[in-house]
């Protein structure tokens, strides 16, 4: 359960990563668009490296 947790963070970051590139070619940095995606890949990155310190504190991974 917490490994799948931690797959769907990391396919929430390639999906945040992917849409800012697409906003930046799309809108061609004239929105917030880009700004906003990739602040939302830096948030579930924070929160991966959490999960991944909590998983091996506890020694489920």
């Amino acid at each position: 359960m917490f490994d799948l947790l931690i797959i769907v963070v990391m396919l929430g970051i390639f999906v945040s990563l992917g849409s800012g590139l697409y906003f930046l070619v799309r809108d061609s940095g004239k929105t917030e668009r880009t700004v906003i995606s990739l602040s939302i890949r830096v948030a579930l990155a924070i929160l991966l490296l959490v999960l991944l310190a909590i998983g091996f504190m506890s020694r489920i991974i």
